[in-house]
This record gives C-alpha cells, structure tokens and sequence, in this order.
C-alpha cells in the first residue's frame, strides 16, 4: 500500500496509520501519514527528507518530516511538483495550441501529457521559466485545467472530471455537511471598452441582492472588440457576481468519485439543490483499499493569470466577418498576424516578422463591389516591404478585374517598386492592361545613383500589337542624354555655342551643327559649312546670295567664295569671277 524509495532502495511500509492523500483541481496533491519504528516494518529506516513515496500508482516526494523514537509522520508532495526546480530556457510566446506549449514544456522532463483541449491561444513571453509556472500559465491562457496521472502523465481538459447526474441528499447519503462563504471578490456590475469610442455596462441581476454600492469591478479595455454584443458577453464572463462558497461533506456512498466531477447538492434543511462540482477529495486506506473519505463541493472560480496574460487570439461576429489575430515569438524571431475573414474568404491580411537582421512585412485586402459602368469588379491590393541594414525594398500592387461591353473581360495591374541603398534610390511604376485585344504596358523608371553620378528616367509603352516606344533621359558629370521618338521645345530656346541636330558628326547620314558662327549640314557624306565670309560646299551645292539679284545660282566645286559663282537667269547662264564682274552668255 506505501513503500519508500531512498537512495535506490525501496521497501514497504507495513505498520502505519492516518494515511491520507488530499487533492484539489489545479492544485495540492499530497499523501500524509505516520510510520512507527517496529522490526516488520523495513522502510521506516528509509524514511527521510526527499525520500520518496509510492502511495496508490502515485510518487511523493517527502518534505515534511516529524520524527521522535517511536514513529515518523510524514507530508509528501506530488514528484509533479519537483519540476519545480526545472528551468525551461528560451521563448516560445505567441499564438499556439495547447499541444505545441506543453510539448516545448515537458521535453526531456521525464514527464508526459494528454491533452482533449481544441483551438490556440496567445501567451506573449512564454517561456524562460520553471516547468510548474508554465504549466499554471497554460491554464489560464486555455481557460482549462490540469490532472496528476499515475506514470509521470499530466492530462489537461477544458474541466477535468465527468457529469453522471451523481446527487448527494442529506441524510440520504451525506453524513456531514459544512459551508463555507466567501464573499471577497464579489462584484456586480463592470464596464467595457472597445473600439471607436465603444462603451458597454452590464448589470448583473443579482445586484438587487447585493446592492452596486462599491461592487464594481475593474473595466475591460479592449479594441478588438467593435459590436456592444460582443463587448457584453467578454465583461460578463470576466464579472464574478456570486460570492465563493465550498460545502465539506462525508458521504456515505461516496465510492469512487472523480475529481472535478459534476455532482447534484440537495440539503432541505438548507434550502440548497444546485449542481456543483468536486474540487478537492480526500483519499483513506479502507480494507486494504484506497477509498474515498470526503469531498468538497463547491463554484470557487478558479484563480488564472486572464488580467495579466493580453489575450490575442478573438474572434468577433460583427456582419458575418471574423478578425483574427496570431502572435508568436522565440528567441530568434516574433511574428505577428492580423486577418479579417468574409466567409471563407480573406478580405484583409497584414504581418510583419522581426529577425535581427531585419523586419518584413505584407499587407494584403481584397474587395468585390459593384460600379455603375464596369458592373461587378474585383480588387486585389498588396503592399509588400522589406527593411534591412542599409537597404529597403517596398512594392505595392493593385489588380482589378472586371468585364467591358466591348472588349469583354478586363485585368488591370498597377504595380510600384522603391528601393533604397547607401547611395542609390531606385523607383518602378508599372501599368498593365490585358483584354482580348491584347496585352498593353506602360512603364516608368527612374535611378538615382551617387556613386555613378547619375540620374535616369525612363518611359516605355507597348501597344495591344506589341509594339515598343522606349524614350529616356540620363544626366551625368559628362553631359545629358535625351533619347526620344519626339521632342517638343515651347518658348524661347537658348543654348551654348555648339548644337547638334541628328547624327551630324563624320559625314553620317543627315545632321545639322552649329558651332562658333558656323552653320554645317550633313547628308548622305556631303556637307555645306555656312559662315559670315564664305560657303564650303562637298558635293552639288543649291544657294541664292543677295547680290546675285534674281539669278538662280547652280555652285559647284568644293572651296568657292561669295563673289564666285554660276548663275541662271532665264535664258542667260551668268558668270561672276573673283573680283564680281559678269559675263552673259545666252542660250539660243
């Protein structure tokens, strides 16, 4: 029924007496009792403080002990608890199920878990403490409970314990009853408050009982939290309008009555019929068999971390959309994540990651509505940025689908890029078009380089029939660059000493340049050079001078003065030489 371990010996403990294990929900697990020296009795010699004691499938470690000649009495806490003593090192916060904390928490412990909890919670910081505070913060973050098994097993379950409709009458089956109030932490009225100005108050009924005068209880501020209805039921789950009160009874059918279980208490001499639970029991030695001795009833809430622990995983019915977020952190990183749900569908998304070398984001909505010419139409919108040690990319983008009259179905894709380095901006605006008739393109670019010196900007286009106008502008320490299919000057232009029109220089194919008082045109490798004295000419040269009159000149050569010329005048071919006289010669 007992034995000792010490040291690696075990032994039984045959002569004892008042051997009792107390247990409560979430709470004491302990075996008391008292050994007496005798020759029959080999494990009283091993009954020392840590020893430990094995007492109906469970281990106790001692931690009390009284001891005079004759006898030993011994109060021995649940091996549970040595965890105690275990460090769990490192965080593990954020938005997980119960399977994933309790794993982090009971690897290489020796201990196991079950678990029948469903669904996640937020615990910001977890971590980076003892095994049992963890296990305490789990439950108050899960609203749940937990049970010392045999085996080194801990189970937890949203209430442990089961519901058979088991009733305890007085003198029925109930030798001794006793009651317990508690009124401390009684409140009856709360008040809550959310998002956009939102403030609720709840009442509770039994106020006309107990009266609101210094009954209010602390507020709940909350903005997840958008609708009154939703903000009521959170500040009436959080008000405790009912004082605490436990019954201790001895039974005379108590048999084999779980912990936490759901029992019917019926006492007339107390006016008292309500269903309550078994939050503490308390175990005896009967014949050789471990039974139960008594039990205590009661609604005492249990006490959690709720006020301390920000609760982060919600969910509000407000027109049929859900928000939702998702928290979690470790040493290396946090997460973080925030969604609101249409049904199925994902109307909005926003994250951010936090790493040490850099903090990532995405937000992302999605939206359907109706517009008077487009008809139904479909939006997509995201924005996506990246923050590094000396670099930050972001890139927004926006899609919308809808179907035109006359060209059918429409997807237009508007796109942005900026990037950032030590030294260089970079920016990308993009437009893109596509219907039956094709795809279309519009791009903008621009880079601003500082260690190059440079700044460009470039415009492309590209038409449903593929095709590509591409115009660009650089400027450099050396110069500017305008490439463009079109260039327009407004207004009065001026420029320095030399302009180039076209590709001018080494007899190329068509050009224009001026340059210190010289005009010189360029076609097809011959050239003209126009300056105040004279006219240098490759190739045949056309010209009217003033003093030519109303000759039409025809020049030749490569190297004539002004004074030199042919000329054409009706029927006439005019000869000038290099001092101006004429000679006529007629054409018959």
């Amino acid at each position: 029924m007992l034995t000792v371990t010490n040291n690696g010996q075990k032994e039984r403990i045959n002569n004892f007496q008042d051997a009792e294990i107390n247990e409560e929900v979430n709470g004491t697990f302990t075996v008391s009792f008292t050994s007496f020296f005798h020759a029959n009795n080999p494990g009283h010699s091993l009954i020392e403080e840590e020893a430990i004691i094995s007492a109906n499938g469970y281990d106790f470690r001692i931690k009390q002990l009284k001891e005079t000649p004759r006898k030993k009495t011994v109060t021995a806490l649940s091996t549970f608890y040595d965890l105690i003593g275990h460090r769990r090192e490192g965080i593990y916060g954020g938005t997980r199920t119960l399977q994933q904390f309790a794993s982090h928490v009971f690897t290489g412990t020796g201990w196991v878990f079950s678990s029948d909890v469903i669904g996640s919670a937020l615990i910001p910081n977890y971590g980076e403490g003892n095994v049992i505070k963890l296990v305490q913060d789990l439950c108050a973050a899960f609203e749940c409970e937990f049970k010392i098994m045999p085996g080194n097993r801990v189970h937890f379950s949203k209430q442990i314990g089961g519901d058979h409709d088991t009733q305890y009458r007085y003198k029925h089956n109930i030798r001794a009853l006793s009651k317990s109030v508690d009124a401390s932490n009684l409140r009856t009225w709360i008040t809550g408050y959310g998002a956009n100005g939102l403030k609720v108050t709840y009442v509770s009924p039994l106020a006309d009982i107990y009266g609101t005068q210094n009954r209010e209880a602390e507020p709940v501020r909350d903005e997840r939290y958008t609708i009154p209805a939703s903000l009521t039921e959170r500040i009436k789950r959080e008000l405790q309008d009912y004082p605490d009160i436990s019954y201790e009874l001895d039974a005379l059918e108590l048999k084999d009555r779980d912990l936490g279980e759901r029992v019917w208490l019926i006492y007339e001499g107390m006016e008292l019929k309500f269903k309550t639970r078994i939050y503490a029991k308390k175990t005896i030695i009967r014949n050789g068999k471990w039974v139960t001795k008594s039990i205590t009833l009661g609604n005492a809430k249990q006490k959690t971390l709720q006020d301390i622990l920000i609760e982060q995983k919600v969910k509000i019915d407000e027109n049929d959309k859900q928000n939702q977020t998702k928290f979690e952190q470790t040493n290396e990183r946090i997460t973080q994540e925030a969604e609101r749900l249409d049904g199925e569908i994902v109307e909005a998304y926003a994250s951010w990651i936090v790493e040490a070398d850099g903090i990532r984001g995405e937000v992302l909505a999605n939206k359907t509505y109706t517009d008077e010419k487009l008809g139904e139409v479909r939006e997509e919108a995201s924005t996506n940025f990246d923050i590094l040690a000396g670099q930050v990319t972001t890139a927004v983008q926006t899609t919308k689908s809808y179907t035109d009259a006359e060209v059918g179905k429409v997807q237009n894709t508007a796109t942005a890029n900026f990037n950032i380095l030590s030294g260089r901006i970079s920016s990308k605006a993009e437009n893109t078009t596509v219907t039956a008739l094709g795809t279309k393109i519009t791009t903008v670019e621009q880079d601003l380089d500082a260690v190059s010196g440079t700044l460009t900007q470039k415009v492309s286009y590209t038409d449903y029939t593929g095709a590509n106008i591409i115009n660009r502008i650089e400027l450099a320490p050396a110069g500017a660059l305008i490439s463009a299919t079109k260039i327009e000057l407004e207004g009065i232009v001026r420029v320095a000493d030399r302009v180039e029109f076209g590709r001018a220089n080494n007899g190329q194919l068509k050009g224009l340049s001026f340059n210190n008082g010289r005009a010189t045109v360029y076609s097809q490798g011959d050239s003209i050079t126009l300056s105040a004295s004279y006219i240098i000419a490759g190739g045949l040269l056309e010209a009217r001078h003033p003093s030519f009159g109303n000759d039409m000149p025809v020049l030749t050569g490569t190297s004539l003065n002004q004074r030199l010329a042919l000329g054409i005048d009706g029927n006439f071919l005019n000869v000038y030489d290099g001092n101006g006289t004429r000679r006529r010669l007629q054409f018959i």
